[in-house]
């Protein structure tokens, strides 16, 4: 879990590099957020597997954590809006017409 929270975070801070720098693009950064929240929510669904039925009780924030995740996932289409933005850098069609 540590390696994936730490590579994330090497990806969120070369990405403030190159924006600090106006070299960030729209692309890399919709990669960068859909790769985050989906390894984050792993994490949190791996975490609360470790901790069994505690893992559901509200003694353990955990479940908030997974529900604050889901919730950035799903509303608005966001995760997959992500996925048509990398789509269309990569074979330059538009979904989104």
């Amino acid at each position: 879990m540590i390696t994936e929270i730490t590579k994330a975070q090497l990806l969120a801070w070369r990405l403030g590099v190159l924006r600090d720098q106006n070299k960030a693009t729209s692309t890399q950064i919709s990669m960068a957020k859909r790769n985050n929240v989906d390894m984050a929510l792993k994490i949190a669904r791996e975490s609360r597997q470790i901790l069994g039925a505690m893992g559901i009780s509200g003694e353990y924030s955990i479940m908030r954590h997974m529900m604050n995740l889901e919730s950035v996932i799903t509303y608005e289409g966001t995760h997959d809006i992500h996925l048509l933005i990398t789509g269309m850098d990569i074979t330059g069609e538009n979904a989104f017409n």
